[in-house]
């Protein structure tokens, strides 16, 4: 599982571009992420503060991930 990680394959890539996209187009119709059970279990521990935090977080990553493999996916 490591190395599929280190080593990433172009499908797999692929499938985590999907799921980033996916992310980012979930922001920009404004689904409200902290409506969702896991969340809710979250703030349920800690502040709506900190769950929000955390979808953010998530979106950066998600840009991240666009930015650094999308031109790996293109010139391949």
């Amino acid at each position: 599982m490591l190395d599929i990680l280190m080593n990433p394959t172009q499908e797999v890539l692929i499938g985590l571009m999907f799921l980033a996209a996916f992310r980012i187009y979930l922001e920009i119709v404004g689904f409200k992420l902290t409506q969702l059970p896991l969340s809710k279990m979250m703030s349920n521990r800690s502040s709506l503060e900190s769950v929000e935090r955390f979808h953010r977080m998530g979106l950066f990553f998600s840009i991240g991930h666009i930015l650094l493999f999308a031109p790996q996916l293109l010139m391949s």
